[in-house]
């Protein structure tokens, strides 16, 4: 993927997360984290771990989530190309600003 791509994608997934939680606090201080558990691929809000999405229900079997935009259904397929989706995932959004220390 190009980086106009993944920062694209990224930046619906986490408008996705603002979204579906009804998160309060400004966009920019939103930080999304990735992690797989039981075979699944979850984005969580990183200051609150019990906010999670499933972004693949199964990772073998690369089953993405529907109704993802198109950016962010390439940037989960994409990240199924790694041997850890989740940790790719982590990388490039630190990569490209998406969680800041």
């Amino acid at each position: 993927m190009q980086q106009r791509e993944l920062v694209s994608g990224f930046s619906e997934l986490k408008d996705l997360l603002i979204r579906t939680y009804k998160i309060n606090r400004r966009r920019e201080f939103v930080r999304l984290y990735f992690s797989i558990a039981n075979n699944e691929l979850l984005m969580h809000d990183y200051d609150d771990h019990k906010k999670a999405l499933s972004l693949c229900s199964d990772i073998e079997q690369k089953k993405i989530r529907e109704g993802l935009m198109s950016k962010s259904h390439r940037l989960a397929k994409e990240s199924l190309k790694h041997p850890s989706p989740a940790e790719f995932l982590n990388n490039e959004s630190k990569l490209y600003g998406f969680f800041r220390s």
